[in-house]
């Protein structure tokens, strides 16, 4: 039987920081972390994992998604990973979160970050559902 817990932004994206390849949840970090043994049914019931998802624009990515851009002459690269850009330890939970917490200032992250689409250079805007997408005049 699954529960749930509370955590903080911070503690979350600390979680994420401890992973070792083949942990997909953050319930298979901390059994690690804790020696705890996995049951057969427990393993049944972990397999649900996101990468990202904002449904205001119709985007879901897988986990691992990679997005990059270049900014002040550096490159960043972040990664999808149950519903946050995980980039440098932290989880951020939008695109201007992570664009904040590389120095950029006010900016349509949607349209500074890329991703890679058949070898193809693409902004993440391009993943957006074109009819859920507010057009200001001015």
């Amino acid at each position: 039987m699954m529960r749930t817990i509370q955590v903080s932004t911070d503690v979350f994206a600390a979680i994420w920081a401890a992973r070792k390849d083949g942990e997909p949840t953050e319930d298979a970090i901390l059994r690690r972390k804790f020696n705890v043994i996995s049951s057969p049914e427990t393993e049944r019931d972990l397999h649900v994992t996101v990468g990202f998802h904002d449904a205001r624009y119709g985007v879901k990515l897988e986990p691992g998604f990679e997005i990059f851009r270049t900014y002040l002459g550096k490159e960043y690269r972040a990664r999808a990973i149950q519903g946050f850009w995980h980039w440098n330890g932290m989880g951020y939970p939008s695109l201007n979160e992570l664009s904040n917490a590389i120095g950029a200032k006010k900016e349509n992250a949607w349209g500074a970050w890329y991703y890679l689409d058949n070898g193809k250079k693409r902004p993440v805007s391009d993943l957006r559902d074109p009819s859920k997408i507010i057009h200001r005049n001015g």
